[in-house]
């Protein structure tokens, strides 16, 4: 039987890097994205080429029932759902000082709310199965748990993921899930806002960004069947960055 993946923001970064490796294998794709019309296309044609099934929706992750109705038309149509990446993200540069209401709920509900809402939707068919897979994307650019100046809202959304992550993944071993969590530091052509607005190279002890392949290799592992032990994870790729 053919294994069923969510992935949201699968049409380009870290995501779209994921399904390319995924690609050669048989698999159902599901992704949803916010705007990007065009690479919505480009994947699409991608899975019509390599004979993929999928669905892919433009849909805002903060609209929590659109999101249900999303897995729920997933598990309609596959009848499982194996894998679940919590991939989407946003960033505030801002002080606390400076942050508003709007946009502390909005950092809220993209980093952390709508990953609960995924899991929380997913959890229930793989329970049935007595098998999944969930990895949410997280960051290590900086030890985001001791709190870092100016980027609040996404250090602190980022951290509480962290948490969410380790709770999920105690109370679901059990029945056959496990809940990890890669953390990339800055990586080139992942994010929404370009990396060097975040941080330059010369703080990353590497000398260099990190590729989204990179990053891909770590989730694969998390997907492994050989991971099946392997849970609460907290996996930094960042090349030395929070250490």
């Amino acid at each position: 039987m053919k294994k069923t993946i969510i992935i949201t923001g699968a049409t380009r970064g870290i995501g779209k890097g994921l399904f390319d490796r995924l690609s050669p294998r048989s698999f159902n794709l599901a992704t949803m994205y916010h705007s990007d019309d065009k690479s919505a296309d480009l994947l699409r044609n991608t899975c019509i080429e390599k004979d993929i099934d999928f669905i892919i929706e433009k849909i805002n992750v903060k609209d929590f029932n659109q999101v249900r109705l999303f897995v729920d038309n997933v598990i309609s149509k596959y009848g499982r759902v194996d894998y679940l990446i919590n991939n989407v993200g946003t960033s505030v540069f801002k002080t606390i000082h400076d942050t508003t209401l709007d946009e502390w709920e909005e950092s809220q509900d993209i980093l952390l709310n709508a990953p609960f809402v995924l899991c929380k939707s997913v959890l229930p068919i793989m329970r049935q199965q007595q098998f999944g897979r969930i990895v949410n994307i997280g960051a290590s650019t900086k030890d985001y748990m001791k709190g870092v100046a100016g980027i609040g809202l996404f250090a602190i959304h980022k951290a509480a993921l962290t948490v969410l992550t380790k709770t999920l993944a105690l109370e679901e071993i059990q029945h056959g899930i496990t809940v990890n969590m890669v953390a990339p530091g800055s990586t080139k052509d992942a994010g929404i806002i370009p990396e060097e607005n975040r941080t330059s190279v010369s703080q990353i002890p590497i000398g260099r960004r990190i590729e989204v392949d990179e990053v891909v290799e770590a989730i694969m592992y998390f997907l492994s069947d050989k991971a099946g032990s392997t849970t609460g994870q907290f996996l930094g790729v960042n090349g030395g960055s929070s250490t």
